[in-house]
């Protein structure tokens, strides 16, 4: 009995070893493949122009990682299950442990283990890394307005995110921007005043009667300005130079509270989305009834959709267990196009259900009918291989 024991054990490290080998690398490649497309479109575009450093790019990668976890896990341990029981089914293996004694569902049981810890890593992922990740990833991105105003500049493009002002800049060095131009503009977009200097640095200030405004020290400037109400340009512009000067523009639009830019719902905690499944999400003030219905429930089903997700790794390896024993295929190729084909199937039904915005027809519930269509199939082709 005790031999026996040890000899189920010595199956149960196999088959997680196999699975686990085989769902590590290929959730590698997915990672790599989803986190290249980023780097190419993003990370590469922003270390190039001056947008970040080179030591921000590195960690901009960093942060794509966890958000990209979620849509790897499923697909990598369904892929890695497809490859070792197609394996082990190819070389009899699976064969002669049922003539063991273990059914389909016992051999399968260290991987399904190991999906089920995997779900429960991808939902932490989803409701606590990847939003926190995501954010800081945008953070580091697009810049902060309110931190450093001279991150917004790419060196090279016309800025117009200032009101009033156009401004450009040959490069950028952490605060400091050299050979910068700057081109305020009337209402209509008449110009009224050029500047250029050797260097310039952009500060957040407070003016006296507490708005934010945009303050900018020059060196070695020139100033160009037209006289008031010349719209014909018939009198000169005044000129003045300076070793150094300093201008303040209103720019409380762009200095706001939080980043410059608008979070989005799915990059939200699991708290935060609490609180939104509360009190609604975007809803404005003194709403109707419904308006805060479809609120409360387009944040409750952002919930749902994370833990759904997660659960996909479960269910899609465990539909992965009869598939891979009744195909019965080792080649890594016929099992990765099978994986493919099962994970668009099971997006494609995410997507449909992910339309259903009526409060009334439940969307919190419809996110998970893609993950009980397939366990339901597993269970079914589970148990018709275990006849057999």
């Amino acid at each position: 009995m005790v031999g026996l024991d040890a000899d189920v054990r010595l199956l149960d490290r196999h088959v997680l070893t196999e699975t686990a080998v085989a769902g590590g690398g290929a959730t590698g490649a997915f990672v790599f493949v989803l986190v290249a497309g980023n780097i190419l479109n993003q990370v590469s575009s922003a270390v190039a122009s001056g947008r970040v450093s080179g030591w921000e790019g590195l960690e901009l990668i960093a942060l794509l990682i966890p958000g990209v976890l979620p849509y790897a896990l499923p697909l990598g341990l369904l892929t890695g299950v497809l490859l070792a029981f197609g394996r082990m089914g190819s070389q009899q293996e699976i064969t002669a442990m049922k003539a063991g004694g273990l059914s389909l569902g016992r051999i399968a049981r260290p991987a399904l283990l190991l999906a089920a810890a995997c779900a429960l890593l991808s939902a932490w992922l989803n409701l606590e890394v990847a939003p926190a990740a995501n954010t800081e990833y945008r953070r580091l991105l697009v810049g902060s307005a309110k931190d450093n105003p001279a991150s917004v500049i790419v060196p090279g493009q016309l800025n117009r995110q200032f009101p009033g002002m156009v401004i450009r800049a040959s490069a950028r060095e952490g605060e400091v921007l050299r050979d910068f131009w700057l081109w305020r503009v009337d209402d209509r977009g008449r110009l009224v005043q050029s500047v250029h200097a050797r260097e310039a640095r952009l500060a957040r200030a407070v003016s006296k009667a507490g708005e934010g405004v945009l303050r900018i020290t020059l060196t070695d400037a020139r100033l160009d300005s037209r006289p008031a109400g010349d719209q014909a340009f018939l009198q000169p512009s005044s000129f003045a130079t300076a070793t150094t000067s300093t201008l303040e523009f209103p720019a409380a639009g762009v200095f706001k509270d939080g980043d410059n830019f608008q979070r989005k719902l799915r990059w939200l905690t699991t708290q935060e989305l609490l609180d939104a499944t509360e009190k609604g999400w975007e809803v404005p003030a003194g709403a109707d009834a419904a308006t805060l219905e479809r609120g409360r429930m387009v944040a409750k089903t952002q919930l749902m959709a994370h833990l759904a997700s997660a659960f996909s790794v479960f269910s899609l390896a465990f539909l992965a267990v009869p598939l891979a024993v009744r195909v019965g295929r080792s080649e890594t190729f016929v099992n990765a196009a099978l994986a493919l084909a099962i994970a668009l199937s099971y997006y494609l039904l995410s997507s449909m259900a992910s339309y259903v915005k009526d409060p009334a027809l439940r969307p919190d519930l419809l996110v998970w009918l893609p993950n009980l269509t397939v366990l339901a199939l597993g269970w079914f082709l589970l148990r018709r291989a275990s006849r057999h």
